[in-house]
């Protein structure tokens, strides 16, 4: 794991400080652990382009996560489904602020989370 992929103490800081359920925040830390991966991963290509194979080889090629499925069968499977998943948030959130994937930072994240959260919360029916 290459730690310029890895939240700063300041970006974690930041994200525990939002009124967020910790489900939230830590939905949060995957998406722009997934972001600088997925940039480190493709080389400079736009994510908006990759396709769930493409992630799945992406994953499939790196030899840490080769090293990881040795020890915990599956655990290639697991993470991709992650990438993906975390994928398609960034690629709303990216079309919401008009940017590539790759430029998206913290606070434009955490912001499209925080307005998720308040959707949810506006529609679900008070507790009795």
């Amino acid at each position: 794991m290459n730690p310029a992929d890895l939240l700063t103490v300041s970006e974690c800081q930041e994200i525990d400080q939002l009124l967020l359920p910790a489900a939230d925040r830590f939905a949060i830390r995957v998406a722009v652990y997934a972001q600088r991966y997925l940039r480190a991963k493709t080389e400079g290509n736009p994510l908006e382009a990759l396709t769930e194979a493409q992630v799945y080889e992406l994953v499939a090629a790196d030899p840490q996560l080769q090293a990881e499925e040795q020890r915990q069968g599956g655990f290639m499977t697991w993470y991709g489904q992650i990438l993906i998943s975390a994928l398609k948030q960034l690629r709303q959130i990216a079309a919401r602020e008009g940017v590539p994937i790759a430029e998206l930072t913290v606070p434009q994240i955490s912001c499209w989370f925080q307005q998720q959260c308040q959707a949810r919360l506006r529609s679900s029916p008070p507790s009795p």
